[in-house]
């Protein structure tokens, strides 16, 4: 059974999610930094088990930022990563943010594009990988998504 737990401190579960997917299958080294500490964090769990996460955190009066978006790979293609940025989003609206910002690997920039998010910005590396800037306005529809439609 899925379900979600948010915290205003990191939870040991996201940060095994995090190591396992971002250092030693992604190869980045510096995976965690002061921002952890002032970010409210998102685990998706099903049973016991954690499969994917994020962090949120306030960039402006009503502007935040998603990041360290992860899911387990042996459980990735199950739409868990859509079903935790539709969680942080829909808390984030509830705390009055208006416009929610990240940045994403290139090779995952579809992915938040599917999801209504437009690029800003020109590519840039983030350690050793390729990322663009991406932002949403809250309440927009994806893109390419119908009225009606799913």
């Amino acid at each position: 059974m899925l379900r979600f737990e948010m915290s205003m401190t990191l939870p040991s579960a996201a940060r095994s999610l995090r190591r396992e997917v971002f250092m030693e299958e992604q190869g980045f080294s510096y995976e965690f930094d002061d921002t952890d500490n002032r970010a409210l964090h998102l685990v998706l769990f099903d049973g016991e088990e954690a499969v994917a996460c994020c962090r949120m955190f306030p960039e402006g009066p009503d502007s935040w930022h998603i990041g360290r978006v992860a899911v387990k790979k042996d459980r990735r293609g199950q739409h868990l990563g859509e079903a935790v940025m539709n969680e942080a989003e829909a808390a984030l609206a509830l705390k009055g943010a208006k416009k929610v910002a990240l940045s994403a690997q290139v090779q995952a920039a579809g992915f938040y594009k599917k999801l209504g998010y437009v690029q800003v910005g020109d590519e840039y590396l983030d350690e050793h990988c390729p990322h663009v800037d991406m932002e949403k306005l809250l309440g927009s529809a994806p893109a390419g998504a119908k009225e009606g439609t799913k």
